[in-house]
């Protein structure tokens, strides 16, 4: 329960003053998520060019091409997770949807991993990596209840109006 809003009373909310060039502030679950976005990219680039470097190095036989399949595939994840924090923080048109997209894809990567680490390769779940895909999957949750708070949806929707306002418009 709030306390009653009267001049005086030290327990009122006291509102934050309007930017002065109009721009809505950003809220921090924006850069939070950015943070988090920005740590998912670098280790998912990290596990592309991990998997391409010890791939290529244990390959043979036609399976070099598998390796940098797989490589290119992981690395294009990682690509759309980098996209997804510019995107959010875009100055005049910040977008939510391309690192929803990304962390969708990476959770369900993650899932697999999972369950990969829990049935094991014949000799029992693998404890540890097991762990790494649950840690992975925890930041990438985070990242992805942070940037459907409502505070981060009424900023962007914020941000555009007043660049729409200004008289500008978004690239498709």
């Amino acid at each position: 329960m709030s306390q009653p809003s009267w001049p005086g009373n030290p327990q009122a909310p006291v509102p934050a003053p309007p930017p002065a060039d109009g721009v809505p502030r950003r809220p921090g679950a924006v850069l939070t998520a950015a943070v988090l976005g920005g740590v998912v990219a670098v280790v998912v680039l990290g596990v592309a060019v991990y998997t391409l470097v010890a791939g290529l190095a244990g390959a043979s036989g036609g399976g070099e091409v598998a390796v940098v399949l797989l490589a290119g595939i992981v690395g294009l994840v990682g690509v759309v997770h980098v996209l997804g924090v510019v995107r959010l923080l875009h100055r005049r048109f910040p977008s939510t949807g391309t690192m929803a997209l990304a962390g969708g894809v990476t959770v369900a990567v993650t899932g697999f991993g999972v369950f990969r680490s829990i049935r094991g390769r014949g000799d029992g779940p693998d404890l540890v990596t097991m762990l790494v895909w649950v840690g992975l999957a925890a930041v990438v949750i985070a990242m992805l209840v942070l940037i459907t708070r409502p505070s981060v949806t009424r900023w962007v929707r914020a941000v555009h109006a007043h660049s729409r306002r200004l008289g500008q418009v978004p690239r498709s």
